[in-house]
């Protein structure tokens, strides 16, 4: 059992693991001591072998509302690090992309359950899970590429799982969608009203534990191969480079100081953009 103010609560219900993402009060927002967390939760579950399955939860209203955006601007290491093109790439493989991979790496089937918001960078960690439960006020969306000129750093994860021409409605609109919509486009599995969330996500996971252990994590394998086969890692790791281009243009960077301008920092106007 987990401190109750961790940023994320490590919690055992039999074989099966939650992980609790705990910062209620700014909607599950990814800070970088989130991040660290996770994925420290992530390898540690990796590692034990009594875990059958991950449920992937937010604390209070929301699942997430993506990265912190006040991380540029609160936290100095940060700031110095997105002020270079090489500060910025080992901080976003670190912090951003690892654990996400930690995530799809796991070879236990991954339930990831929504309400509330699931915005952005949340996206991401839904579409690296195995299965998406929803309850029926989840609301999606990103508006990355319109509010910061970067390429948002879900493109693949979302398209992977919506299909290009959706992806491309939702990331160049900001176009919100609910619970509803994400199941029709594939981004979920199942939607349930609020008050049926956890008896909907303890029914899945009974169903999957029905499943002998190394049957799933082959199965895992198989699926993955064909993923990876069809180009999805591939994908990431190009994406992932023009996304470190696109914090350096010249509209990402005024986006950018105009933040550092209304925060009052002085020392801004080298940095680039993120959320």
């Amino acid at each position: 059992m987990s401190d109750a103010a961790a940023p994320v609560l490590v919690e055992d219900r039999g074989p099966v693991r939650w992980l609790i993402l705990n910062r209620p009060e700014a909607r599950n927002a990814q800070s970088i001591a989130m991040l660290e967390a996770l994925a420290d939760a992530l390898v540690a579950t990796a590692a034990d072998r009594s875990v059958r399955a991950v449920v992937l939860a937010g604390n209070g209203p929301s699942f997430s509302a993506g990265h912190d955006l006040k991380e540029a601007v609160s936290n100095p290491t940060y700031r110095e690090n997105i002020g270079s093109v090489e500060g910025r790439l080992w901080q976003e493989l670190d912090y951003f992309v690892r654990p996400v991979d930690l995530l799809r790496d796991l070879r236990v089937p991954t339930i990831c359950r929504v309400q509330g918001h699931c915005i952005a960078a949340a996206i991401m960690l839904a579409a690296a899970a195995d299965l998406v439960i929803a309850a029926d006020d989840a609301l999606f969306y990103s508006a990355v590429t319109r509010d910061m000129a970067a390429d948002d750093v879900e493109v693949p994860a979302l398209a992977w799982a919506v299909g290009e021409r959706r992806a491309r409605q939702l990331l160049w609109t900001s176009e919100r969608f609910g619970a509803e919509q994400a199941e029709r486009f594939g981004l979920v599995n199942w939607v349930v009203p609020r008050a049926e969330l956890d008896a909907k996500v303890e029914e899945v996971v009974a169903q999957v534990l029905e499943v002998p252990s190394q049957t799933l994590a082959l199965s895992k394998m198989s699926l993955r191969f064909m993923e990876d086969r069809r180009g999805r890692s591939d994908s990431a790791a190009f994406h992932f480079l023009s996304h470190q281009i696109s914090h350096n243009t010249t509209d990402a960077k005024s986006l950018l100081q105009q933040r550092f301008d209304a925060a009052g920092i002085e020392d801004g106007r080298s940095q680039g953009g993120d959320r």
